[in-house]
């Protein structure tokens, strides 16, 4: 097993904010990666290919270049987050559409050009399903028909993606909304899995049953606490990207499920900061040191 961590701080999901802040350049994302591979000694880092298409200033090819350096020099190694923000493979505007299929071929072609990558972790869909999902007034019905138009849609993109991307290397993550669809066509093209553990517990699956259900398409898992917090109503909500150790999922119960059957792929930790990422890494190592001393 590799064990990595995302980007932390230059991790969130938007990426937009990043665009604002004015002490970062196109070697922060460099500086990140070299302060994370050498403090909490993992295994891989996590690049957010988000930031080349929402801030492509912060992600140029100077800081490709300066990744590749490194990465010759420390050993590290990499996997990459497809962008989820902008481009989306499901979208049934044509033009929109297109662009995401080529953009996802160019990124990938520009980071096989000078990284040794080890997946790239894709959503097949994502803003345009919440949309639908908000739509109740349209009725089961109709929400279904276009659930199925968004992945249909998202299955043709793929197939032009793979007729150029590494397949061994391309990986079809779950999102919130759920994991049957995403898995049950990665199975389809005989593509591999990143199974978020977090997005399982927010859509109320049972983590047992879907990894023993996919565990041979499971290249990579994204680890991160899911912790039950209270909002301003009164109403109780969970949020994800927590430190593991704080989870309602107790974090050696998760790691004796993920790690089962000698689990040789990446185990990625996606917290939203520093002391997150260090809590995580640690409660991750003294787990491997008591199951190395039994």
């Amino acid at each position: 097993m590799k064990l990595g961590v995302n980007t932390v701080e230059l991790f969130s999901g938007d990426h937009l904010v990043l665009n604002v802040l004015a002490d970062l350049d196109d070697l922060s994302l460099v500086e990140q990666v070299q302060r994370l591979h050498g403090e909490l000694g993992v295994d891989l880092v996590e690049l957010p290919a988000n930031m080349l298409v929402i801030c492509p200033q912060l992600f140029t090819e100077r800081t490709i270049k300066a990744l590749a350096d490194y990465q010759a020099r420390s050993g590290v190694g990499y996997t990459v987050h497809l962008p989820f923000r902008g481009l989306d493979l499901s979208s049934l505007a044509q033009p929109i559409w297109e662009a995401s299929v080529e953009s996802y071929r160019e990124i990938i072609h520009r980071l096989e050009e000078e990284l040794k990558v080890e997946h790239y972790v894709l959503h097949l869909t994502e803003a345009l399903l919440k949309q639908v999902e908000a739509k109740a007034h349209w009725g089961t019905e109709l929400q279904g028909k276009l659930v199925e138009a968004l992945y249909a849609r998202a299955k043709k993109g793929l197939e032009l993606l793979l007729e150029t991307a590494p397949r061994e290397k391309l990986l079809v993550e779950n999102i919130k909304s759920g994991y049957q669809k995403p898995f049950a066509l990665a199975r389809e093209l005989e593509l591999g899995i990143c199974c978020d553990v977090g997005h399982l517990l927010l859509e109320g699956a049972d983590p047992r049953r879907v990894v023993e259900d996919y565990r041979e398409l499971i290249r990579e898992f994204h680890f991160h606490g899911v912790v039950e917090r209270t909002q301003k109503d009164g109403r109780a909500a969970l949020q994800d990207h927590q430190a593991v150790g704080r989870s309602v999922f107790p974090v050696d119960e998760a790691l004796d499920l993920l790690l089962a059957d000698d689990f040789s792929g990446v185990l990625m930790i996606e917290v939203g900061t520093w002391t997150a990422a260090a809590e995580s890494v640690q409660a991750v190592k003294e787990y491997l040191a008591r199951k190395h001393s039994e």
